[in-house]
């Protein structure tokens, strides 16, 4: 095995020169990085990091005790602390204990002897006598199960799971029940069959049969076993634990296969529904999340112990519980092309499963599709319409119906989405018009390997005089972009500095805007004026043709294409809307763990995306009403965010599975509070984004084609702003 010794001899450096490049420290030139480098590649030399780690004194790892990988919660659990931890420069360590007392003890001390930071434990002790304290481990977090001596505890509300489902088992008036529990002098187990009995005490007013058995996990088959083999007509299996009831169904299937038994279980949170059994749902990965957030940011002095219980998501529906077969009614749906459209088109299929409602969404381009809403105006063609945030205001009251004439409580829905949007995607001039659906915002994308490559770091510095980091300006990306298309690309395989996208009217403005709100929130000035023939302007033209300048100068018509060639793994920065990032991983992208996301130049972006709003010539008003609530709101949306789209609720955004795959959803979360961006003064007025659009496209088009300069380009511009929309404010 190479040694640090054997890279400096062979790199003809010293080896502190090594530890530095290899470390990311030190002032080393860019030709020693790169024989530093080259060197490690060839004899496969890697750092090893928990040697690092040790060499420091201190620990950066937390420990996860768990009784089992096995089950599906515990796995969510595990990668949503590990992600967080990633996020935050933390290492994570998985630690197995079968449920034994002895082995927990064993593993403690293993925490300890790593020095380690904090410790995670679903712990099976049976004694007052706390190990990790003895240990001198200061910060630890018992997960589900309560200890019998003081501790920071997170858990859910068990007894509410336990006595809601059972009322789930009354309501369905099964005859015959089984009950299976982990071990009972586990706190979560105990209070769930405390609340589970008391229902049934209280309210089993037929005869309903209820056995209950307690196991654990290496009795759990043998148990079940003995159950389903004795020919009872069982109706019902009511779990506490999704592991068991994993295991339950498998020997169901395979003894019992012609016996139809409805299973229950306690189990994570699932993006999709789950065919194989009922699911009463836990948020693992928020739970995860907010255990590594305190291990990690709190210092031992401050660590408290507290108790932290967690809101149960319960059964979430994703349709009726009894499916219609009717299906006379069809739902026609007007949408944007986009990952989304594909997405709602296959989500549509689980409603009209559910409704017996046909579902039929249309797809059109952006060039065609403002030509379908001038039709919709006088035709009954659509009930539902996808529309862009920016248009809603000059459609609003020409095409769609207020929800509120359909549903006079149609804002209880507000509840579930994230509260920036409301004004933004759903009211206009004071009445709800709409629903979000794919709320976006634009997100500065880039090549993470490149920007945290020594070798280019130094080679930045040596020529700015300045360290490189994610822009703040657009000043700042346009230096970066030029630096990136100016580079050796055979070494750092990169042609392009920046993706630019300005195929059409519509996206060049967009490409604009961007810089133009970079330097000013609003279009307008102080007597309401749009202007945008003036200093911020031209710089942010000026800006807009430097950046073309440093990208692959094709003509790419929607942001869909840019970010698939952003994929292609040539370009070191784009910036486009976060409802089209996901075409960046798809299955071609040869970036896809190498991207990160950031906030645009300028820190204000701008939002798009859109929503769901029903057609005042609609026939099936209602049934396209509750349709639109059932895609916008949980656990739908969550889905079509898992399937690569966007979603406007809060609680998909404590998904550990969702924000890994997509991370920059987080940020854009962030984005919708910040974004500042105005058209008009009042941001409810009548505006003719289309009309706007295409007069600021024109320009940057004809910038960028060298038809005219930037002065005459804006001039003209302002000329034909100032006629359509500022002569309605004198």
């Amino acid at each position: 095995m190479a040694t640090i010794l054997d890279v400096a001899k062979k790199a003809g450096v010293s080896q502190g020169t090594v530890s530095n490049v290899l470390n990311g420290k030190g002032n080393v030139s860019s030709e020693k990085i790169r024989a530093v480098e080259e060197a490690a590649r060839e004899l496969g030399y890697t750092i090893n990091e928990r040697a690092k780690m040790l060499r420091k004194g201190s620990g950066n790892v937390i420990c996860v005790i768990l009784p089992t990988i096995e089950f599906k919660q515990y796995r969510e659990l595990y990668n949503s602390i590990k992600f967080c931890a990633e996020q935050k420069g933390v290492f994570t360590e998985l630690l197995i204990s079968n449920d034994n007392a002895e082995t927990e003890i064993e593993l403690v001390q293993h925490a300890q002897s790593i020095m380690a930071l904090g410790v995670v434990t679903i712990s099976c002790l049976k004694k007052h006598e706390n190990p990790y304290q003895t240990a001198n481990l200061k910060k630890v977090c018992f997960v589900e199960r309560k200890p019998l001596f003081a501790s920071d505890y997170y858990g859910f509300n068990y007894t509410k799971a336990g006595s809601d489902m059972a009322e789930m088992i009354l309501n369905k008036q099964y005859r015959d029940v089984i009950v299976v529990t982990g071990r009972e002098s586990f706190s979560n187990e105990s209070e769930y069959l405390q609340g589970f009995k008391k229902v049934m005490n209280q309210e089993n007013e037929y005869f309903c049969n209820v056995e209950y058995i307690s196991t654990d996990l290496f009795r759990i088959s043998n148990s079940m076993l003995h159950v389903i083999s004795q020919g009872r007509k069982i109706d019902s299996i009511v779990v506490s634990n999704a592991g068991y009831a994993e295991r339950i169904i498998e020997l169901v299937k395979t003894f019992i296969p012609d016996h139809k038994i409805d299973v229950y279980s306690m189990a994570q949170i699932t993006s999709l529904p789950d065919h194989e059994f009922i699911s009463y749902e836990l948020n693992y990965s928020r739970l995860g999340k907010e255990i590594a957030e305190k291990l990690i940011d709190t210092d031992e002095e401050t660590f408290v112990d507290e108790q932290h219980i967690f809101e149960n998501d319960g059964i979430r529906k994703w349709g009726d519980e009894k499916p219609k077969k009717d299906t006379s009614k069809t739902i026609n749906v007007l949408a944007l092309d986009g990952p989304e459209a594909v997405i709602i088109q296959n989500l549509a299929r689980l409603y009209t499963n559910h409704t017996g409602i046909n579902v039929k969404v249309a797809i059109f381009s952006y060039e065609d599709i403002y030509t379908q809403f001038l039709n919709a105006e006088v035709l009954d063609l659509y009930d539902v319409i996808r529309i862009d945030v920016n248009w809603l205001s000059w459609f609003a009251g020409r095409l769609l119906m207020p929800l509120e004439e359909i549903d006079a409580d149609i804002t209880a829905v507000f509840e579930e989405y994230i509260p920036a949007l409301l004004d933004k995607y759903a009211y206009i001039r004071g009445k709800v018009y709409a629903l979000p659906i794919t709320p976006s915002v634009q997100l500065l994308f880039y090549r993470k390997d490149l920007f945290e490559n020594t070798g280019i770091k130094r080679l930045y510095q040596e020529k700015y005089k300045e360290e490189l980091k994610i822009p703040d300006s657009f000043e700042k990306y346009n230096q970066i972009a030029e630096f990136f298309t100016n580079l050796d690309s055979a070494e750092y395989n990169v042609k392009y500095g920046a993706g630019v996208t300005l195929g059409n009217f519509g996206v060049a403005a967009s490409e604009f805007l961007a810089r133009f709100f970079s330097y000013k929130e609003h279009l307008y000035d102080e007597n309401g004026k749009i202007i945008i023939n003036n200093e911020y302007g031209k710089k942010a033209m000026q800006e807009l043709i430097d950046g073309y300048k440093n990208s692959s100068g094709k003509e790419s018509r929607w942001w869909t294409t840019t970010a698939k060639e952003f994929s292609d793994g040539q370009t070191a920065m784009m910036i486009t809307f976060s409802n089209f990032a996901s075409e960046i991983l798809g299955v071609q992208s040869k970036i896809a763990d190498k991207v990160g996301c950031a906030m645009v130049p300028g820190g204000n972006p701008i939002y798009g995306g859109g929503s769901l709003g029903i057609s005042k010539n609609s026939k099936h008003k209602k049934e396209a009403m509750e349709f639109i609530k059932w895609l916008t709101r949980e656990p739908v949306s969550s889905a079509m965010a898992a399937l690569g789209s966007v979603s406007p609720c809060r609680k998909t955004y404590d998904r550990y599975d969702i924000i890994r795959s997509f991370p920059w959803l987080e940020l854009s979360k962030e984005c919708f509070q910040l974004s500042r961006t105005k058209r008009t003064r009042d941001e409810g007025s009548s505006f003719d984004e289309k009309k706007f659009v295409n007069i600021v496209g024109a320009a940057v088009k004809e910038t960028v084609m060298e038809i005219s300069d930037i002065d005459v380009a804006l001039e003209r511009a302002q000329m034909l702003i100032d006629m359509e929309f500022n002569n309605e404010s004198e």
